[in-house]
């Protein structure tokens, strides 16, 4: 399962904002159940840390990369594959020194809410917040909330906000890409909440039943 989600994340890119992107699955060592890191860059010498790739669909310099990582294993029932962790990281050099902003998932944050997006930059209004006595945080250190566990951004989401705000060029037909991936992902989150909440899917189908 962890190869073909890969695979589903490499063909998403290169048929949107990416050419010859190539994401792998790799098995993490020394995990007391099987875990697998998927990004790009992974090799039997690179087991757990992906690197950057480019955002261009043509041969041009590029102006933007990403660094794409989740952490997936299979859930309790050894059934379906869940994501654990994830990371993609939008960067205007290819050393990723230099970036605009990260969206994160860690499925047991304990202090901030588990999905967030980070951004780097200047906020004099977070410099007038910061009370007094306090560490002066910079605008990166916010942690602000997408949605949580079921309803965070997707990569397509990502996709559309990188293309929408000419950030990068989407190749031609993104759209449909974007709207099929997005939608398969919405549907899984759904389902996954639906199996985690029988009672109450229980509950909306005798209220359905009622009122036909």
């Amino acid at each position: 399962m962890a190869y073909d989600f890969a695979q589903e994340l490499q063909n998403v890119l290169n048929t949107t904002i990416c050419r010859d992107v190539r994401i792998k699955a790799v098995q993490r060592p020394f995990d007391s159940i099987p875990v697998f890191t998927v990004g790009s860059g992974l090799s039997r010498q690179n087991l757990t840390q992906p690197t950057g790739f480019p955002v261009r669909i043509d041969s041009k310099k590029p102006r933007l990369w990403m660094n794409l990582s989740y952490q997936v294993h299979l859930d309790d029932e050894a059934k379906y594959l869940t994501v654990h962790k994830s990371y993609c990281g939008i960067f205007s050099d290819e050393d990723l020194e230099t970036c605009l902003c990260h969206f994160d998932y860690e499925r047991e944050k304990d202090k901030y809410t588990s999905a967030h997006l980070q951004v780097h930059g200047e906020s004099p209004a977070l410099d007038a917040l910061n009370r007094a006595g306090d560490e002066k945080r910079p605008l990166e250190k916010l942690h602000f909330p997408v949605g949580g566990k079921r309803f965070r951004p997707s990569l397509e989401d990502i996709i559309e906000f990188l293309i929408a705000e000419r950030l990068t060029d989407g190749r031609e037909g993104w759209e449909q890409v974007v709207e099929a991936g997005r939608e398969k992902f919405q549907r899984n989150q759904l389902r996954a909440a639906m199996r985690r909440h029988t009672a109450i899917v229980a509950e909306f189908m005798r209220e359905q039943e009622n009122q036909g």
